[in-house]
């Protein structure tokens, strides 16, 4: 049900010049320095001149470097408020992290062009082309330590560089008037597909000025659910013709909790928010959802096809206290596998597997780690001693800087050097509510197997 597409995270990745789709996933990015100091940057390096280098490179005053390699047809470059699609790939070092013709279906990526964020933000390079360019951009990797963590695998004098083509170009009033025209004759084809439906099947729901359709089959006793208000759903997400694309309540997708959200906030579709209020706790309802009202014209295949109708059907449970659905999961897996550990105040629970020499990790110590991630199912979703997860190289951080996940910045402080531990970690001391991408669902307990390489003295 999170709204934000995969595509519009690594967006995020490119603007900010972070990690945030770095496939060590348990990383955390810090914002650095502030809006106001990233404006004051800006401001003071527009009037220093771009310069050439032998090798055909432009120089941008802020250390961004850019080559086009094929010229387009475009009349104009891109400004403020407009809107892009890029075919665009990048990689760090030798590892490629995106490619858009590989990964969105060989179709480019949708940008909104803002102000740059800052150092080495290629949105600069952006501005700078036409529709039919082809550019190379290329950063020095170790500019990033400012604003964040370099990725695990990266080595010093590594560079992050981008391939783009811009493919189209629009103003924003374009966009718009192009979406709405788009979306009006969606909602017609969906709303035609759905009376054909309720017809079919004898369902006789109740529509809202929005175009949502909601059945209720159990009325709820609790209070009403407003904007604002955390709740718990159970849910199971389903198309038309009945098949399933996600559920909590099904362990064929692997995450059998309550999904908890603060209702009305953008968190999820718009239809979710919308029939989330016209519930009360303990209810039970079906809510049939025109694309418009969830994930639209977008492609998030292989699970949901563009302009989907989505089926859901839902239970208001009592919001639960999160932290003993945890404990208890992590109860009964630590019985069923007939293991024993040691539990913090905070909830974190670890196994110690080797002590290790000298002394423990302090905060502000850089450490370097080997680990492998895991849901308590066992399924792996992170690891650099794996190859396939692209980055077999020791991880390091600063620890107790908040760069971690808090399971991580508290664990890893129980371990000496050479230390081993199975860190098992509660969901408010991982990812929470949010879960991070496709691989840790919301409320997901994590497991860690770790080894400390190093400490910094």
């Amino acid at each position: 049900m999170n709204k934000l597409s995969g595509m519009k995270l690594v967006f995020s990745f490119l603007l900010a010049g972070l990690l945030l789709n770095a496939p060590s996933v348990f990383a955390q990015s810090k914002k650095k320095d502030g809006d106001g100091k990233a404006k004051q940057k800006t401001e003071e390096t527009k009037s220093a001149k771009e310069t050439k280098s032998a090798d055909g490179f432009t120089h941008l005053p802020d250390g961004l470097e850019y080559k086009v390699m094929r010229h387009g047809t475009g009349k104009r470059n891109p400004a403020l408020t407009d809107h892009i699609e890029l075919n665009i790939s990048y990689k760090v070092g030798d590892s490629v992290m995106f490619d858009s013709r590989k990964m969105n279906n060989n179709k480019p990526v949708p940008l909104p062009i803002s102000q740059p964020k800052g150092h080495g933000d290629p949105v600069e390079v952006f501005m700078k082309m036409v529709v039919g360019d082809s550019v190379v951009i290329r950063f020095p990797i170790d500019s990033v330590k400012q604003y964040g963590q370099m990725p695990p695998w990266a080595k010093p004098g590594d560079e992050i560089i981008y391939y783009a083509t811009l493919e189209s170009l629009k103003t924003d009033a374009e966009e718009k008037k192009e979406n709405a025209e788009k979306s009006a004759k969606q909602s017609a084809i969906d709303e035609k597909i759905l009376q054909e439906y309720f017809a079919k099947n004898g369902v006789k729901p109740t529509k809202t000025a929005s175009g949502l359709y909601y059945t209720i089959s159990t009325e709820g006793n609790g209070d009403k659910i407003t904007a604002g208000k955390s709740v718990a759903v159970n849910y199971t997400g389903m198309f038309l013709d009945g098949k399933k694309f996600d559920s909590n309540t099904d362990s064929t997708f692997h995450h059998m909790q309550p999904f908890t959200l603060e209702v009305g906030k953008g968190k999820v579709i718009k239809g979710w928010d919308e029939g989330l209020q016209l519930l009360k706790i303990g209810s039970k309802a079906r809510f049939y959802i025109p694309s418009s009202l969830a994930y639209g014209s977008q492609d998030r295949s292989p699970s949901i096809p563009p302009n989907s109708i989505l089926v859901f059907d839902v239970e208001i449970l009592d919001m639960p206290d999160q932290g003993a659905i945890d404990d208890k999961l992590i109860q009964e897996y630590l019985k069923k596998n007939n293991l024993k550990a040691e539990k913090t105040a905070s909830g974190l629970y670890y196994i110690m597997t080797v002590k290790g020499l000298g002394e423990n990790a302090k905060p502000g110590k850089k450490v370097s780690m080997n680990y492998t991630g895991k849901t308590l199912d066992g399924k792996i979703f992170d690891s650099n001693t794996d190859i396939k997860f692209n980055h077999v190289q020791p991880f390091s951080f600063t620890l107790g800087q908040g760069m971690v996940i808090k399971g991580w910045d508290e664990g890893v402080q129980l371990l000496k050097l050479g230390g081993r531990a199975t860190f098992i970690i509660p969901s408010q001391l991982g990812y929470g509510t949010s879960g991070a991408g496709s691989s840790i669902p919301p409320n997901a307990v994590l497991l860690f197997d770790v080894e400390v390489l190093g400490i910094d003295k």
